[in-house]
């Protein structure tokens, strides 16, 4: 991952990315560096360790230390059959699984690269609910669990590089 620093009356170090999409629906700084683009994310929150900002249509936004944004994923459904699909793009690094039936369970997976994947969630009765995260037909993760007392519930979050 790149990085900038700017030195002066204020210094600072900010990460960028080369993939746009890991930024989410952030705005944005792009800088181009050998004819390569990179980015960094844009926040109106004030980080606390930077006073480096950008101002467009008369708006602050203020550069942010990782570029990456993941929104935490949950879905929760009750005990009749259905199936959830979500197409998402994960940036590298690695997730947390939490995925309660019975019991509240959590398991890890690691992403070496951003990859567009394909979440589905299911239940049906007399099988039990099933999680499966898959990208160009490589599996990354798949668990099923026996059902519950009234909902079930997944939920999936990045915890870092």
């Amino acid at each position: 991952m790149a990085n900038i620093t700017i030195s002066g009356a204020s210094t600072g170090s900010f990460n960028m990315t080369d993939e746009i999409r890991d930024i989410g629906n952030s705005k944005y700084l792009k800088v181009a560096m050998s004819d390569k683009s990179y980015y960094a994310r844009l926040s109106t929150e004030k980080p606390s360790d930077n006073n480096m900002f950008v101002i467009i249509d008369n708006t602050k936004y203020y550069v942010q230390q990782n570029p990456i944004l993941f929104e935490p994923i949950y879905y929760e459904h009750d005990y009749s059959n259905f199936e959830q699909r979500f197409t998402v793009w994960l940036p590298k690094g690695r997730y947390l699984v939490e995925f309660n039936t019975t019991n509240t369970t959590t398991d890890t997976f690691t992403i070496p690269s951003g990859i567009n994947a394909t979440i589905v969630y299911s239940y049906k009765k007399g099988v039990g609910a099933t999680l499966s995260i898959t990208s160009e037909g490589w599996r990354i993760f798949n668990k099923g669990r026996e059902i519950g007392r009234n909902r079930t519930w997944f939920k999936l979050s990045r915890q870092g590089d």
